[in-house]
């Protein structure tokens, strides 16, 4: 066992992410309403030992058909949380992100680039992804999509065989079930699988080289597109699936969804650097691309830029992009024309060194430190399962987010109230209220494919007519809003509506007639 396979490149930037992101998640990976909601739901098909088809979380759609597409997630997420509370959620989800980049690391090693500039990269792709690093299974998708698409490399450059794709069907068989974004690896497999026939058929460079391989591939191929009907929904779990990604309310209403051009319409700082990040690591990519030899490029070179496209159009999609361009960035470092020249003038950043008989792909020592690391991290903080979320060992939840200081007289007024008493609430604040007072019934969540585009646009539009006629309906006599809803104006305005509590996130109205 070498110690440079332990103790290496990788294993430091393993150390370097896991510190930066347990430090700074300490508030900011939990400011998403999915780290609560997913919880909440997974702690529910936990109790109950029977899997949600209908909403019994709202009363704007109770009783409705609806799945837990992401059932399975939201269990693994929930007994973690039961084992080392929400300390250990996040324990976990910086473990998978750091050992996803000491992957990227390895590769950029085994690669022979300097370094530093690898180095470099790395950060420029960690910066551009980090918008979307929240407690959730969608970092479930960046781990597996990264990990299929450099299998997809290794199989094009030599390293691996057709038949290595087999493993590939149990994975899309769990990341199904974990999380939707296994439509994306699916895209990403056709993609090349499509490439390699093409080129085959046109007597190009191919990692298909006779029919027998050809019929392996896409036997491989449709039994991985045929893995996400191994769930217990059946062809629902998929139909969620395609609902969602053909939602027009859902780009207006959530910002991760929305499209570099509204992005910019929005004038958000973070918005602004999100994009630059972007352009930058897009156009290093295509400069690299450029300059190799067309003799010389591979099909899978080119699939990075095709989620480049995509994130223009959807930004949840840049994290994507910018792992899967760190491992096409090391595939064709060493290939490219003006790299090779700059490293033989002279200039260190760009020489790159013969790392093939250095590195042991197959060494499992590479993955003692992130071991020894996370398991050591989820042993300390086992107590925290007992602790409330707003007093967790590590973890504090930002109260100019979240209605933290407003909790205890949710909580007061929950446990006076019988089970199912609705609350409107913002969309953010619907996830929080989910796992913190399961006793209330949320006016809308983060579950954008339960209640609609003709319900979300509703929501986003904020007529007074629209929330008299919800008023009128259902009834409901509280109410949580952040400081800047577009609602707030017709309680305060409003001598039937009173303050219980303000808050730097939000203020929590109740109806004067309700003692």
């Amino acid at each position: 066992m070498k110690l440079k396979n332990i103790f290496g490149f990788h294993a430091w930037i393993f150390v370097s992410v896991w510190s930066l992101l347990f430090v700074a998640g300490q508030s900011k990976l939990f400011r998403d309403p999915g780290s609560f909601s997913h919880t909440a739901i997974g702690a529910r098909i936990l109790d109950t030992a029977h899997l949600i088809y209908r909403d019994s979380f709202s009363f704007t759609r109770f009783g409705e058909p609806w799945i837990a597409q992401q059932w399975l997630g939201e269990c693994i997420m929930a007994v973690i949380q039961r084992m080392a509370g929400f300390d250990g959620l996040l324990v976990v989800t910086v473990s998978l992100i750091a050992l996803l980049y000491s992957n990227l690391a390895w590769r950029i090693e085994r690669s022979g680039m300097n370094l530093a500039l690898g180095s470099f990269i790395l950060v420029l792709s960690l910066a551009a992804g980090s918008h979307h690093f929240h407690v959730r299974p969608h970092i479930i998708t960046m781990f597996f999509i990264t990990i299929v698409y450099s299998h997809l490399c290794d199989i094009e450059s030599g390293r691996k065989s057709i038949s290595s794709l087999f493993w590939l069907i149990p994975v899309f068989v769990i990341w199904s079930n974990i999380h939707g974004g296994a439509l994306g690896g699916l895209g990403t497999l056709l993609v090349a699988g499509a490439g390699w026939t093409l080129a085959y058929a046109l007597i190009l460079k191919s990692p298909l080289h006779d029919k027998k391989a050809l019929i392996h591939l896409w036997f491989i191929i449709l039994l991985c597109f045929a893995a996400p009907l191994v769930n217990p929904y059946g062809l629902k779990l998929p139909a969620t699936w395609l609902d969602i990604m053909g939602s027009s309310a859902i780009s207006q209403l959530i910002q991760e969804h929305a499209s570099v051009v509204t992005l910019l319409h929005y004038g958000e700082t973070s918005s602004y650097i999100t994009i630059a990040l972007l352009l930058c690591f897009g156009l290093f990519y295509l400069a690299l691309l450029v300059g190799i030899d067309w003799k010389n490029q591979k099909i899978t070179w080119y699939i990075p830029l095709v989620w480049f496209f995509l994130s223009l159009s959807r930004i949840r999609h840049a994290p994507l992009f910018a792992m899967m361009a760190v491992v096409g960035i090391a595939e064709m470092f060493p290939y490219c024309r003006w790299v090779c020249r700059l490293g033989e003038k002279g200039l260190v950043t760009f020489r790159v060194k013969d790392m093939a008989r250095e590195m042991n792909a197959r060494s499992v020592s590479r993955y003692l430190v992130p071991i020894v690391i996370t398991v050591a991290a989820l042993i300390a903080f086992h107590g925290s399962a007992q602790l409330p979320s707003t007093g967790q060992k590590w973890v504090k939840l930002d109260s100019s987010h979240w209605p933290v200081e407003i909790l205890p007289a949710l909580q007061a007024i929950e446990k006076s109230r019988p089970p199912g008493t609705p609350i409107f609430n913002d969309m953010l604040f619907g996830g929080f209220l989910m796992y913190q007072t399961p006793g209330f019934r949320v006016f809308m969540d983060d579950r954008c494919e339960l209640y609609g585009d003709k319900l979300m646009t509703k929501y986003i539009k904020a007529d007074r007519s629209d929330y008299e006629a919800w008023k009128k309906i259902y009834r409901f006599d509280l109410a949580l809003l952040s400081n800047n809803s577009d609602y707030k104006k017709y309680f305060e305005s409003n001598p039937d509506w009173r303050v219980i509590k303000r808050s730097r996130a939000a203020v929590l109205y109740q109806r004067c007639s309700t003692e």
